[in-house]
């Protein structure tokens, strides 16, 4: 798995769901099965057509939250 943070990439050898048990889920959020972020870094979001909705972080990424993840996105939103 890759892990991008502060402009690097580092490689760790465990799994997503590791990964995501170790992080505090006050800070990070899943937001796709290949996917985890900082809620610090949010900016804002748009919803999608196809109800999915749509990231903005901090620097201009965008990111796509699955249809699977986004009642966690709608209750990390609506706080």
């Amino acid at each position: 798995m890759c892990i991008h943070a502060g402009g690097e990439t580092h490689i760790m050898r465990i799994t997503m769901k590791q990964l995501e048990a170790m992080l505090n889920p006050a800070v990070f959020l899943r937001v796709h099965r290949s996917t985890l972020v900082n809620t610090g870094c949010i900016t804002g979001a748009q919803t999608l057509d196809n109800g999915e909705f749509l990231l903005n972080l901090e620097g201009g990424a965008q990111l796509k939250v699955s249809r699977s993840y986004r009642e966690r996105i709608r209750d990390f939103l609506s706080r």
